[in-house]
Formats: structure tokens, sequence, C-alpha cells
């Protein structure tokens, strides 16, 4: 039979597909003397088949892969797929920015969405938001790198990460885990498969994890444990099957997290001001007085991660998800009708999160009469966030022609609520203030001595917004500048893809999707001049798109085969929820596009004991939507505009092979050449756009990645089999920001993570038991995981990886 013959082109019948994860979930070592990688089925065209023979760039990691690496939450697989990189947002333990191939988006407006996806079980996470979560019963992860323009097409330029869960057995079946760590980590989950019922199956997971933190702040009366969680979640699945050609799966999740973000780190207070055209002198430590010393005092090494604060603005942040999934697929042969429906509603919000990096004291004049009184630097709070999505998508998969055609034609509708509150209290040189009715005021409290040779140069700083009504004063009286915005989007879309084989080792995939969205969205600001939630300004606006997919498919042995892809993605437009003056609110950001050349390689080799998968691309991406940092009176705001275009290139290498009997080696390496070919920017000179690409950097693009992982399967005992495993993941530095990237960004790093398995214990005739002892950044490597260049505000700061972690996991499973 040939590499690619109709057999194992289809889509797998429901036992087949239960033979191959059976034996995908076998350990080298169970197949006896015979030394063969295993087979792995995967989701990535949305019908189930194996990777080998999928024409995608895409890593998989089925059940027993995230056994062995003890994979819990999906920013743990960030490292391991090429050219991926996965984590937490600042001032967040909830929110995840995923960037494929350099693309993403570290945007927290809820107004903004993800460029690239997040589906749980065919459904669309539709913000980052919440993103990060432990997953109870997870069966596979799937990094979809390049634009999932067609099949998955909500928003897809970088790719997408498809996560799969188990469904009920309608066998009787428990598993128990309990993870115990160093800094307080407890984790205990439990699932519980019911016998069916009739028609009913049911499966019932729950999970609990407390996590004390890696940081601690001694401000009195503040949140002590940084870096802290605690999350409880539940999911119960149904199956019902009322004939042999139905089946109706419905689950209903809950999440609840509660925790303190990792904290925020200065790591330079400036001296100058860089706007992409010129350096401007601009001393803050000397200018902003106290606040901006005792800020720079606290820098120390700022390539060192500090593990003690005191912060006097950081509070815990909250999160709640509710989801209700319910999937109906009717087996009409030779085709399938697949509807899907989902409603997901999440809320969270934190009191306070402090990015000035410590409890700081400075003279102010309105709020402190001149004297020496506690003085933010920049404090933020979302005390409300909300999003309430529902989609529904109609799909129908089949084949035709002797099974020569496979199809999927389909329509989506998405519709989504969000709101956001987002005050700020912050503080600014009084230097940035000068030129008005407060000049005086400010020279009579003395705080602008004559400075030989100089003249009079006011020093200190000043809270803002103002404590009266005034420009830029805070209506409210709160001391805070308040943001406040929200959206509608309604959006639907008709796609289609096909794939025909012209013999058993040529075929050819072709898809379409036609996408339309529209925005309905608000935003009040009250440094814009607003005095009232009624005063708020309104806008809509419409885009759509056509994405495009050919695939041309060739395998040359039965053993090999490549592909060459031309696809497009597109990421929607939208509105400048971060405005900070009105023309900024009145002009959309319009859509960016990105057009992807690929070609691939699927190979195994030595009788399938090593297989070697690689990928080379070319993204040219058009009208990109780039987030430009504005920081002044108005607080710390961003404006997103279609700044720029840039060709991403790159390589993408995936190998795996059977060294010796129970020795596997698998190793990815991803190389990335991204420049911005145009990045337009505002002089403030001569007031006009001019392109600046010869000195900005494409942000959060490491040149070089790559991975290691060495994993050893002993011979079995008569009572277990004891297996050891040691990875290393290596990042080339890169930059959270185009161009204000001198003080903050991120130096090359490598993390070492270790675990020892003692499974496969029998207990009794049922049960079995695993056993687990692990270390994660067995180094304890110091390294920044994102950084925010304040701009106008003068400084600079990051976030910082955890540090070394170690526990033990044991899971007991009774069938």
């Amino acid at each position: 039979m040939s590499y690619l013959g109709r057999s194992t082109r289809s889509t797998l019948t429901p036992l087949a597909a239960a033979l191959a994860l059976a034996g995908a979930s076998q350990a080298p070592a169970a197949l006896g003397q015979e030394l063969m990688l295993e087979e792995i089925v995967v989701t990535a065209q949305r019908r189930q088949t194996m990777l080998q023979d999928t024409p995608i760039a895409v890593t998989a990691f089925n059940t027993e892969k995230i056994a062995d690496l003890g994979i819990y939450d999906i920013t743990d697989i960030g490292g391991l797929a090429p050219n991926t990189n996965i984590q937490k947002q600042p001032s967040s333990n909830s929110n995840m920015s995923i960037y494929i191939r350099g693309v993403g988006s570290g945007e927290t407006s809820l107004m903004v969405d993800p460029k690239t996806s997040f589906y749980l079980d065919g459904v669309y996470m539709s913000k980052t938001v919440g993103a990060v979560f432990d997953i109870v019963d997870l069966e596979s992860v799937e990094v979809l790198r390049g634009p999932q323009g067609t099949l998955f097409g909500r928003n897809s330029t970088g790719g997408a990460l498809n996560v799969t869960t188990v469904k009920p057995t309608g066998e009787f079946g428990v598993k128990l885990e309990g993870n115990l760590g160093n800094d307080g980590y407890q984790r205990t989950a439990v699932s519980l498969d019911l016998p069916k019922i009739g028609m009913m199956s049911a499966k019932i997971s729950g999970m609990t994890m407390d996590y004390d933190g890696w940081a601690e702040n001694d401000f009195p009366g503040g949140e002590r444990d940084l870096g802290s969680e605690n999350n409880d979640a539940y999911r119960i699945a149904l199956r019902f099957e009322p004939t042999d050609s139905i089946t109706v799966d419905y689950v209903y999740d809950r999440t609840n997290n509660a925790g303190v973000p990792t904290p925020f780190q200065i790591s330079a207070v400036k001296n100058s001001i860089y706007n992409g055209f010129t350096d401007t002198p601009f001393p803050y430590t000397f200018l902003g007085g106290e606040l901006y010393q005792q800020m720079a005092a606290s820098v120390g090494d700022p390539d060192e991660r500090r593990e003690d604060y005191t912060l006097d603005g950081v509070t815990e942040e909250w999160l709640d998800v509710t989801g209700n999934t319910l999937t109906v697929a009717w087996e009409l042969d030779p085709f399938t009708i697949k509807y899907i429906f989902a409603n997901r509603d999440t809320s969270s919000g934190y009191g306070s999160t402090d990015l000035d990096g410590g409890a700081l004291t400075a003279r102010d004049l309105f709020y402190g009469g001149g004297m020496e009184i506690p003085t933010p630097g920049f404090h933020a709070t979302i005390d409300e966030g909300s999003i309430e999505l529902t989609t529904n998508e109609v799909q129908i998969i089949g084949d035709a022609f002797d099974d020569r055609l496979q199809y999927t034609v389909g329509y989506y509708q998405y519709r989504e609520e969000i709101y956001q509150s987002n005050p700020q209290t912050f503080s600014l040189p009084i230097q940035f203030l000068l030129g008005g009715a407060l000049d005086a005021a400010y020279a009579a409290a003395g705080y602008c001595p004559e400075i030989p040779g100089a003249g009079p140069v006011c020093q200190g700083s000043q809270r803002l917004p103002l404590p009266f009504p005034s420009p830029g004063a805070d209506p409210n009286l709160n001391g805070q500048v308040d943001f406040i915005y929200g959206q509608t989007t309604e959006s639907w879309a008709a796609y289609s893809q096909a794939t025909f084989s012209f013999t058993d080792n040529l075929d050819l995939t072709a898809g379409i999707r036609y996408t339309e969205d529209d925005r309905d969205g608000f935003l009040f600001n009250e440094s814009i001049g607003q005095t009232s939630f009624d005063e708020r300004f309104t806008n809509s606006d419409t885009w759509d798109n056509i994405s495009y997919l050919l695939t041309l498919n060739y395998a040359f042995s039965d053993n090999a085969r490549v592909y060459g892809t031309y696809s497009t993605g597109y990421n929607s437009g939208g509105f400048n929820s971060r405005a900070s003056t009105l023309s900024s609110w009145e002009t959309p950001f319009d859509e960016e596009e990105l057009f992807s050349y690929e070609l691939g390689l699927k190979s195994d080799w030595f009788d399938s004991r090593v297989r070697l998968n690689a990928a080379l691309f070319y993204n040219d991406y058009q009208d990109i939507q780039v987030a430009q940092f504005e920081a002044g009176s108005g607080g710390a705001s961003s404006r997103i505009v279609n700044a720029g275009e840039a060709t991403y290139q790159g390589l993408e290498i995936e190998l795996t092979a059977l060294i010796t009997q129970g020795l596997m080696l698998e190793a990815t390496y991803g190389y990335l050449d991204a420049e911005f070919d145009e990045y337009l920017a505002r002089n403030p000179a001569t007031d006009m756009e001019e392109n600046i690409a010869d000195v900005t950097t494409v942000s959060r693009a490491p040149e070089n990645s790559g991975s290691l992982g060495l994993q050893y399967d002993f011979d079995p005992f008569s009572w277990g089999a004891l297996s050891a495993r040691v990875d290393v993941v290596y990042t080339d530095g890169f930059t959270f920001h185009p161009f204000q990237y001198q003080f903050d960004s991120a130096d090359d790093r490598t993390l070492v993570n270790a675990r020892v398995s003692l499974k496969d214990i029998a207990l009794g005739d049922k049960g079995n038991l695993r056993i687990a002892g692990w270390v994660k950044n067995a180094t304890d490597e110091e390294y920044r995981e994102w950084g925010i260049d304040f701009g106008t505000l003068g400084f600079a700061g990051n976030t910082y990886g955890r540090p070394r972690t170690y526990g033990v996991d044991v899971v007991y499973e009774f069938r």
C-alpha cells in the first residue's frame, strides 16, 4: 500500500481512531523488541488524520507525551514547538500571549483580538483573558504554525492552538492525581468515568491548586505572596448516543482563579526620551525628584531577578469562567453533519496592579500641600472586565469518488460582548506640566529653584489626575484617569476545503473562507475631557475578507513526502480602546493580512526509528496592526495603527529518534528572520508619518530557538517501569517593542527541566500507579519574561520567569 493510499488518507472511523490512540499511548518499550516510533493522530484538519499524512506544520502532544512532560497548562509547551512562544502577560496569572513565527499580540485590552487562535474542543476562545487555566482531562494539544485561514479561520494570522479533552467512555474508571512542590505548590485532581446507563455516558472531573508564589511583599497590610495562585476548576461531560449514527456531547466547565500576579521589577529610570526619530536628553532621576530617585535606587542589577519587594499598590486578581459546549454529530454515509454550539462567560479584574516597583513617596503640591506623601509612580486597576461569547458552527464532512475526494463545508457564527473598566493613577515630572496656569503655583511652592547657567528648573513630580476640575483632571475626584470601554462584535463566515487525490502519491488541497465582522464600540476616557459616562464616544464599522489555501502534497516513497502550501490569514480591524485623543478613537485600524508560502517535509527513516519533519516558510505580512505606546498627561495608553509591512521567513525542524531500545531523542529547532519593510510613525518635529523601519526590530521574534529532550525507559521490572527524562529549551534574546527596547529587552536563556517517573505499578487487577519527581528551571536561570517601556513616563521594567521549582506527582488510575 502506498504512503498516501486512500485507506490512510480518509477520515478515521471511531474504531480505527480508538486503536490508533491506544497504540499512541504506549511507550516504545511496550512494543517488545520492535523498535518503531508510534503513530500520532491529529485533528489539524478538523478531522482525524495521521500526523505524518497531514501536510501542515504541526507539533502534537498526545496523552502519554503530556504525562511524560508533566503538562498541566498550555504555557508549559511554549518552548517545545519550533518558533512558538507562550507566556503569561504582565499583571496577570490568567492572560495568555501566544506568538507563533513571530506573529502575536501582547495587548491586554478586551477589544483586541489575538492573532493566534486558541480552540478548546473545536470552540474558539475569543480572548487571551482566561486562556491560562489548568485543563482537567487533557487528551491532546496541537500547535499549528502558519495562518489557519480556512478551517481554523477566526483571526489566525500566526497559527492556532488546538486543545482536545478526554470524552466519556461509558465504562467505570477513576483517575486521582496529587502534586506537591516547593513554594507551597499543591494540586489535587479527580476524574470519574461513570458506567453507561442506557444511551448516556458521563464523566465528572475537578481540580484544586494552590501556589504560594516565589516572591514576597513586605509592605504592611499588602498582599504578601507575589506570583501566587489559587485555582479551582471542574467539568461535567455527557455523551448521549440515541442511535449508532448520532452522538451528542455536552460539556459544562467552570474555573475560578485567584492570585497575585508576578511582580513588576523596574529595570531603568531613563535619562532621555526616544521616539524613533530623536533622542532628547531628559534626566528623569534629576527632574522627577524624590519619586524617580527612589525608583532608580530600587533597580540594583537590572539583569538579576528580585524576590523581595515593598509594593503598596498590588492586590489579588480574580477570574471566573463558565462554559457550555454542545456538539452533535450525525453520520450519514458518506458524510457527517456536525453542529457545535458554545457559550462562554468570563469575568475578571483586580483592585490594583503596581507597575512602579515599590512603595514610593514624594513631595506633592496638590495632594500633599507640598509635603512628602505616599505617591504612585504608576498604578492601574481593572475593577470590572467581562466577556460574553456565543458561537454556532455547522459542518458537513465527507468523501466521494471512492474516497479520492475529501471535503469539509461549514458555516460559522460568532457574537461577543465585552466590557472593561481600567482606571489609572500615575505621576509625571513637573516639567511636563509647565506652560499653563499651574506654573506660578509650582514656582511659589519652591519646586523650581534657580540652576546656575540654566535658570529656573522645576524638579519634582505630580500625581495625576489633579484632585480638582482643571484640564486633564478627574471630574469624579477619585484620583484616577478612567478608561471604560466596550464592544459588541457580530461575525459570520462560510468556508470550504477539499482534498483530491490524483494518484495514490499525489493530492491537492484547496480551501476558501469568507468572513464578515461588524463591530460597535464605545469609549469613556476622562483624559479626553468627558465628565460623564453618558458622554461616551461610540463608533461602528464593518470589515470583510476572503482567505485562501492551496496545498500540493506528494509522496516520493512509502515513508516520506513533501508538500507546498500557499495560504492567507486575516485579523479583523477595530477601535482603539486606549485612545487618548478623540481622533485616535474616531480612526479605526484596518484589518491586517498575512500571505504565506511554505515548503514542508514529513518523513520516517530507518524502519520508522527516526522521524524528521521540516518546514521552510516565507511570510509577506501587510498592514500590520502595531500597538504604539503613548504616555503623557493622559496616562499610559497605546494606539493601534496599521503601521507596518514586514517579511518573516524561517526554518523549522523536528527530529524524533529511537536511538536504542528505551532511549528516545527529541529535538526541535526554529530559525526566524523577521524584519519590518515599512514601519510608519509620526515624527513630532514635522507632524508627518515617516518610515522608520531601519531603526525597528520585530518584537517577540527570537532569531534562534530550540529544544532537546532525552528520555530513557528502563527495562520493566516485574512490578513497574522506570523512566527518566531531561529537556533543555533555548531561546535567543528578543525585544518587547519595535524601537523602545533599550532598557527592557530579554537576553538569551536556557531552561533545563528534568523528570523521573516510576509507572505501570499494578495495584490489584485494574489499578495502576505512577509516581514522578520533577524539577523545572533546574539551573535557576534568571530571565525576563515580559518587558514594558513606559515611554515619557520615564521608566521601564520587566517581569521575570519563575525560579527553580521541584516536586512530586502521584497518579492513580482504576479501570
